[in-house]
């Protein structure tokens, strides 16, 4: 039996460069123009999939349409979605399973928005960090706690998503050992179906929990 982590394995046999890594933007090598230009399927199911996540997400930001960063929390949901849909296919690295991964797209955006509301209102800022009529005597406790739940958000969101994928890929092989076995098969198609909805729920909470962040 092989190692069950090799499918994580970002090298490949080619000088053994961490070629794999190309995966990450192969939707947008493999994806014509004509997709994005001309009406079809795939463009209107992304249209409503987008405008379901903006309506959502304006009522987080509380602004009008013309000012909400939405369409940033959007991209990063397609962009999470394509690469967690195109690991569940045989021979395509799974990026998004990497720590490296996540974190360095929760990072980025956790950094930015803390910065911006330091700058733009550091009073609203460190009102935020003692909760509503907390007592005085456990305000100094309550603002610590606050702090570290604020600096570990970027790493819980990485976790998450790196998590949960992980776990559905590492299945999905332990059942392959035994595809031949009609039984297993059919678990297998569930399987899969019940991954593609990971894949699905996991870029919405990432996208939904960033914009959250950042809308508080």
């Amino acid at each position: 039996m092989m190692n069950l982590f090799n499918i994580f394995d970002p090298s490949t046999s080619i000088f053994n460069y961490q070629l794999n890594w190309i995966s990450t933007i192969i939707i947008i090598i493999l994806f014509p123009n004509m997709i994005w230009i001309l009406p079809n399927r795939i463009n209107m199911l992304l249209f409503n999939i987008s405008n379901n996540l903006n309506k959502e997400m304006l009522l987080l930001f509380k602004m009008k349409n013309l000012k909400s960063p939405s369409f940033i929390f959007i991209t990063l949901f397609m962009f999470i979605f394509f690469n967690n849909f195109l690991s569940l296919f045989p021979y395509i690295f799974s990026s998004s399973s990497h720590m490296i991964f996540s974190f360095s797209l929760a990072l980025p955006f956790w950094l930015f928005f803390i910065i911006m509301s330091i700058i733009k209102n550091l009073k609203n800022f460190i009102i935020h960090l003692i909760p509503l009529n907390t007592p005085i005597l456990l305000a100094p406790l309550m603002t610590i706690i606050e702090t570290m739940s604020i600096f570990i958000r970027p790493l819980s969101l990485s976790i998450r998503l790196t998590a949960n994928l992980i776990a559905g890929h590492i299945l999905m092989t332990l059942l392959n050992y035994n595809s031949m076995i009609l039984f297993i098969m059919i678990i297998q198609m569930f399987l899969m179906l019940f991954e593609l909805c990971v894949a699905l729920i996991q870029s919405y909470v990432f996208s939904i929990l960033s914009s959250l962040y950042s809308s508080e």
